[in-house]
């Protein structure tokens, strides 16, 4: 039997005595009161005395494992943060929440318990504070259950590195694959020329002239090949550079290109000289360092192709190759015909 039940009675029962029940308990008439009800009662008090339910947390991680596989392929990062939520659960409704009324309660001709408390204890707070003390120390402790759901997400990748992190437990960092980039064979876009019959220019082509003199013309209608026709460009728009045979003595193309990274390539195309003599070159630039030269000339209408000229792409795989028309004899009336440039990894 609870103990405070026996201080409930006046006089002594059980050998409970009025002054043991009045300093644990505080008055009967209080503790009565209070008592009326016991689930009212357990909730006034809870709510009087500021009690909170004990927290239990549980805590599950999951684990996602996916794999990239795609040596080619550049990586974005696509980042998508939710808030985070806390599934809670309880053995029993919280002291907070509202009950329903009881028929005492619903009918407005009876008096409200929580006025019935307040006059047989006075408004003494020390009374009710004891009473309540008595009447919890043996009600049953309400717990919640807070449950913690945390997603861990990792990523093995072949031959490439992606650094993942997990920014909160619902959706972490996604790694997403860019759409893939196809790098030709030949990394040198537009090296035959022949885009201009469709666009009037040969972009991603350049030239110096505007800052070293010279000439440049395009040339359509001619399909440059080999001794002995060995082997002919297959196209018909080549370009005719002119030198200047003053200030720089040279005039030049350039165009800025993407190949593989960390990547050998040759480096090649055809060629013939008019009106040259001893001075004439052609110098080859890659990232403004010269990587090779070309200055064989022949009293023929047959093109050349230069051999053994390479670069190595750096660990991004962009480059610049420039191309110098040299006439370093000042030579009057010198020009080129040039097409059939190449880049080929080795």
């Amino acid at each position: 039997m609870r103990s405070w039940l026996l201080c409930i009675s006046a006089g002594v029962l059980a050998g409970v005595s009025n002054a043991a029940c009045t300093n644990k308990c505080g008055s009967n008439k209080c503790l009565g009161a209070i008592a009326a009800d016991p689930a009212f009662g357990e909730s006034f008090c809870s709510s009087w005395l500021a009690l909170e339910p004990a927290t239990t947390t549980v805590t599950e991680v999951e684990t996602v494992t996916s794999t990239l596989l795609n040596v080619e392929t550049a990586l974005t990062t696509l980042t998508v943060t939710t808030a985070t939520f806390t599934v809670t659960g309880s053995e029993r409704s919280t002291i907070y929440q509202k009950r329903a009324p009881t028929i005492t309660e619903a009918d407005p001709a009876l008096p409200n318990p929580t006025d019935v408390i307040a006059s047989q204890c006075s408004s003494n707070d020390d009374r009710i504070s004891k009473a309540c003390s008595c009447i919890l120390s043996t009600a049953t402790a309400s717990t919640v259950t807070v449950f913690e759901t945390a997603v861990s997400t990792a990523v093995v990748e072949a031959e490439s590195t992606v650094v993942e992190t997990v920014t909160d437990n619902v959706v972490a960092t996604v790694s997403v694959a860019a759409p893939a980039v196809t790098i030709p064979v030949n990394i040198i876009v537009n090296g035959g020329f022949e885009d201009y019959l469709r666009t009037g220019n040969i972009l991603p082509w350049t030239d110096t002239k505007d800052s070293t003199g010279g000439r440049l013309d395009i040339v359509n209608g001619v399909n440059p090949c080999m001794t002995g026709g060995s082997y002919c460009a297959g196209g018909q728009v080549v370009i005719r550079p002119y030198p200047p045979s003053t200030g720089s003595k040279y005039v030049a193309i350039r165009e800025t290109f993407v190949g593989r990274p960390s990547t050998t390539y040759a480096f090649s195309f055809l060629y013939r000289c008019l009106n040259y003599d001893a001075g004439t070159s052609i110098d080859i630039l890659y990232k403004g360092s010269v990587i090779g030269s070309a200055n064989q000339c022949y009293n023929s209408a047959a093109f050349y192709r230069p051999t053994g000229i390479t670069f190595t792409t750096d660990a991004t795989g962009q480059g610049e190759i420039e191309v110098r028309f040299r006439n370093s004899g000042a030579t009057p009336y010198l020009y080129f015909y040039v097409d059939d440039f190449k880049a080929i990894a080795v």
